[in-house]
């Protein structure tokens, strides 16, 4: 059994490929030490990783660092490269790359469906001659070349021809004989080619001289005169030389290997999705058409008869159980408490169904990765590192991931600023909360649903910029975000992201907020005495008065809000099943009043998150010292923005 290392620049369709050839042979799991995901599968009796998607080997972010320590330490028997056929020049500088590492390597060129329509033909032949590797043209997507490079891969592991290395000119070229010619680069690790080192040298590759024995002064002295008269000659540094080199090299390949058809200029959507002027407008047209869809129209139709439905189920229950002499302690357990408690979370199961739905079709799509491109350009003005918009975007769907996927930002700062403000963007947990009270306090009024997402949008700015006046050091560094082209999103890729979604709420329904609602049915209905009681002088009332006064200023003064509130610490969700609980949700307008409601939700919305994911804060912040100011900060800026929200309403009413 042989490895093969799939690799590829991002939204070449890498994945789509490894699908395609291991079939339900893949499992996933994470690279040891990191979070980044790790597939592994089988093809034809072989192992087959599919590596991060990266531009470059370059090591410059975690993904860049694994791929490359995967090729040159585990040294697979196969490299396959997949090329955006569309993108080849783009493409080809990975591949330079690739095939100085001395691995033998395969270049696929994916998309070959699409080449006809961006007016594009390539000559795989002249490609295979010109790079030394065998070319196979597929269609991941469509299924189509993937037996033909079933058979190359079987003849590539075979015979084993390394690639034929790019040569850069005759300037660098001269340096790079006499580097390697030198005695030194014998020392170099097993499987590693002598030019590929001798480059790094002339680069200063930190990681490469890491892996190396010290480098001798006189042959020292030669590589620092080397580079001195490259920068002299080139006017730039070395390992920028090393990329103009490069580019160059793609460039000379792409231009002999294909022809590109001259297109009509036709409207092109992204002059107004990424305008400068627009693009903030049409987010917010967009994001209010779904919300509009999903909890105005689908839930102001499927709440009603939902509640209804799990009302009358719980009647029919509490009828059987007294026929049946049940317990009254368990009766009420089972219809108060689950009946009551997990029915008013899944009433809410449609129309989050529905919204997941939309966002699904959003991502696939492509306009997700705009919402990216076009929030970027804030990030910067509020001292956030460009990558900082992948964990807010990712934060949309749990702040969990998207506290930790925040590891990839260089900086420090910036990246434990980033993990302080991606709570603030609505996750899922949160929405059945906001469709809750956007039901019964404002029926019909959608926009205020994209509202929120704008608040927590503010929240981040106003952080931001807090932060940015009391440290005036400024760390900067450069993002680099493809945007993919448009696409008809498939049925198959938004199924599986709505299902996954989707169940994964119901089984939160099912689990934690099935045993906090028992809890909480328990706690409500009796005394520190263990004594049946009312509601009113029960556990939890006790408990919740305590802190009730410090949320009087903000409308939900009321033990039952407060309690709320500190069940939703295990899980957002569980908000409304308390709020089910004690209340009802058909009592909520005799607690609750307009400015209240939305007092209520601003506070939710920026305090600090559930328990997993202040555990995830903690991790990435490594310090309980900062993890204490976070989750102070969090609170006391809900809590102002609540009393701020609240009294505005007030004014305006």
């Amino acid at each position: 059994m042989q490895t093969i290392a799939l690799i590829g620049n991002p939204n070449s369709g890498k994945t789509t490929l490894f699908n395609a050839l291991t079939g339900t042979s893949a499992y996933v799991g994470n690279w040891p030490g990191v979070t980044v995901e790790k597939k592994e599968g089988m093809v034809g009796g072989h192992t087959i990783l599919d590596l991060p998607g990266i531009y470059s080997l370059s090591p410059y972010s975690p993904e860049e660092k694994l791929s490359r320590r995967y090729i040159l330490d585990e040294q697979p028997d196969l490299i396959i490269d997949v090329i955006d056929a569309t993108n080849l020049e783009r493409s080809l500088y990975l591949t330079t790359q690739l095939a100085e590492l001395g691995r033998p390597l395969l270049l696929v060129l994916n998309m070959a469906d699409l080449l006809e329509k961006e007016g594009i033909k390539i000559d795989a032949k002249r490609l295979s001659q010109m790079t030394g590797s065998p070319v196979v043209t597929v269609s991941a997507s469509r299924g189509t070349g993937i037996d033909e490079l079933k058979e190359a891969i079987e003849h590539s592991l075979r015979e084993k021809h390394a690639a034929l290395c790019p040569l850069f000119s005759n300037f660098i070229e001269r340096y790079i004989s006499h580097i390697i010619e030198d005695d030194y680069l014998h020392a170099i690790p097993k499987g590693r080619q002598m030019r590929w080192a001798a480059i790094k040298l002339i680069e200063e590759d930190e990681l490469f001289l890491s892996s190396m024995p010290p480098i001798p002064e006189a042959f020292n002295t030669y590589l620092s005169e080397v580079r001195a008269e490259l920068v002299a000659h080139y006017d730039d540094d070395p390992e920028a030389i090393i990329i103009d080199q490069r580019y160059k090299v793609a460039e000379h390949i792409a231009k002999d290997c294909q022809i590109r058809r001259q297109k009509e200029k036709s409207f092109n959507f992204d002059s107004i999705a990424t305008n400068r002027i627009a693009a903030i407008p049409l987010f917010i047209l967009i994001m209010g058409a779904v919300f509009y869809l999903s909890i105005g129209l689908v839930g102001g139709y499927t709440t009603p008869i939902l509640e209804n439905l799990f009302g009358y189920l719980g009647e029919q229950v509490f009828t059987l159980s007294g026929t049946l002499g049940v317990h009254p302690l368990l009766s009420g357990i089972l219809v108060d408490g689950i009946i009551a408690g997990v029915g008013a979370v899944l009433t809410f199961v449609p129309q989050l169904f529905v919204l997941f739905l939309l966002l699904s079709i959003l991502e696939d799509c492509g306009y997700m990765a705009r919402i990216a491109f076009i929030m970027d350009r804030m990030m910067r003005t509020l001292g956030l590192s460009g990558k900082s918009i992948i964990p807010l975007v990712i934060g949309t769907g749990c702040s969990v991931p998207a506290i930790m996927s925040s590891r990839t930002i260089e900086h420090q700062k910036q990246r434990e600023l980033t993990v302080i403000v991606t709570p603030f963007i609505p996750c899922g947990a949160k929405m059945p909360v906001f469709a809750l009270m956007l039901t019964y306090f404002f029926p019909g009024q959608w926009y205020i649903a994209p509202m929120i997402y704008l608040l927590g949008i503010a929240a981040v700015i106003v952080t931001g910029l807090l932060a940015r006046a009391i440290d005036k050091h400024k760390e900067t560094n450069a993002f680099i975000l493809e945007l993919p082209r448009y696409q008809l999103p498939t049925v198959r890729n938004v199924w599986l992201q709505t299902k996954e979604r989707t169940l994964g709420f119901i089984q939160k329904a099912g689990t934690i907020i099935l045993l906090s609602s028992v809890i909480i049915y328990l706690l409500s209905s009796y005394s520190f005495t263990f004594q049946l009681v009312d509601a009113e002088s029960s556990m939890l009332a006790i408990m919740g008065r305590v802190i009730a006064p410090l949320f009087a200023p903000l409308g939900f003064g009321f033990w039952q809000a407060s309690v709320a509130l500190l069940t939703g610490i295990a899980a957002k969700e569980t908000i409304v099943s308390t709020l089910s609980v004690t209340i009802g949700t058909a009592n909520l307008g005799s607690f609750f009043t307009p400015d209240s409601a939305l007092s209520y939700m601003t506070f939710i919305l920026l305090s600090s998150p559930c328990i997993a994911a202040i555990g995830a804060m903690f991790k990435e912040l490594g310090s309980k010292r900062k993890l204490l100011y976070a989750l102070l900060w969090q609170t006391g800026f809900a809590y102002l923005s609540a009393l701020l929200v609240r009294y505005m309403v007030l004014l305006l009413i």
